[in-house]
């Protein structure tokens, strides 16, 4: 693959921070690799479709298509199934050590109908790669999609996950996100919520520690009459992680009624991390209500001494508080299978970290 790819990722819809060089994200010499090793579940006999989804704009941006073009890997197409069989498809990507890949995948929700797709991606414990993904989506009239991804890489790998997505009338996307391995995780995603009562609800969870580095760009464009959106973003940073979120809520004219909503709740365990949120609001749109916000803080000290009260050593509370956030993320995906890999990744989490205090 020669050099790579120098990519511009995660810009801004509209350019602010410039002296404090938030707008957006370089990554150099970036190496597409080869097909990923995916095991497939529920997807069914593939269906020809119309519907051209390929240009669909993403959160990461247009530098992502070019690293896709180098890759020349063919999308993994799913469909939706009727409502009443609440289709039900998984992407199990097994990443091994040393290896690149870049995967594009997508989504095609059909009118009324519904469709759950989950994507995890581990590797042995202290691997180091790439794992790219690129998902979009189309969810048409009436039509509802969960997307569930789980990144459970080894502490060397570098991860990029982009999404672009369009929502027609009364078209429901749900995103739910656990980034909990890895080096470098990029994530970006971008929701053109085109339809009268569109709406998007992305919930994001992250556990960063050691050098750890989380790089996110997560904007809603509203296009339709009394859409709506919620994106909530929460995670944990311990030891010298650094994590950047860019929250964008986005009301074009025409929007009447739309409503839109981005929180970040941010839990500090380390006088060495960096946390930078960067949440946004552009309106050309009266008649709209958009909020924005951010939680940052430590451990209440009064609860800590509780817990120690209680027998338990800071560790083993911070451990519990940790895991008790980020289990409640993955369980608004509702989906057993999801929650116990999550539930046994922390618990290694966990176990690891009492492994290295002794030493």
């Amino acid at each position: 693959m020669g050099q790579g790819l120098d990519l511009t990722i995660n810009r801004l819809p509209a350019r602010t921070w410039n002296w404090l060089r938030m707008n957006e994200a370089d990554l150099k010499q970036i190496e597409a690799g080869e097909s990923p090793t995916v095991i497939t579940e529920g997807l069914g006999e593939a269906e020809p479709w119309n519907e051209d989804i390929s240009v669909l704009p993403t959160g990461m941006g247009e530098d992502m298509d070019r690293l896709a073009g180098e890759a020349g890997t063919a999308a993994i197409r799913i469909q939706s199934g009727p409502l009443k069989e609440k289709k039900r498809a998984a992407l199990h990507f097994v990443c091994s050590d040393g290896g690149k890949s870049f995967q594009p995948v997508e989504l095609l929700v059909r009118e009324g109908e519904c469709l759950t797709v989950i994507m995890d991606f581990t590797s042995p414990p202290e691997a180091e790669g790439l794992a790219a993904v690129q998902t979009r989506f189309q969810v048409n009239k009436n039509g509802r999609l969960k997307l569930i991804q789980l990144q459970l890489l080894g502490s060397g790998y570098r991860f990029l996950n982009d999404i672009g997505g369009r929502c027609e009338e009364d078209g429901a996307a749900e995103v739910v996100q656990l980034f909990l391995g890895g080096s470098e995780t990029y994530a970006g995603c971008r929701a053109d919520l085109a339809g009268r009562d569109s709406v998007l609800n992305a919930d994001i969870g992250y556990l960063g520690r050691g050098n750890q580095r989380f790089d996110m760009n997560y904007a809603a464009d509203h296009r339709g009459e009394r859409s709506s959106s919620r994106i909530l973003a929460g995670g944990v940073l311990r030891d010298s992680a650094f994590k950047l979120f860019r929250g964008t809520i986005d009301f074009k004219s025409g929007a009447v009624g739309a409503e839109g909503e981005e929180k970040e709740d941010v839990l500090l365990f380390g006088d060495d991390v960096v946390n930078q949120t960067i949440p946004l609001i552009l309106c050309a749109e009266e008649d709209v209500l958009g909020s924005h916000g951010a939680t940052i803080g430590r451990l209440d000290e009064e609860l800590l001494f509780y817990l120690c009260s209680r027998g338990m050593s800071r560790e083993e509370a911070e451990a519990m508080i940790t895991s008790a956030r980020l289990e409640a993320v993955c369980r608004k995906s509702g989906d057993e299978a999801a929650e116990q890999m999550v539930h046994n990744y922390l618990k290694e989490v966990k176990e690891n970290g009492k492994q290295e205090s002794i030493s």
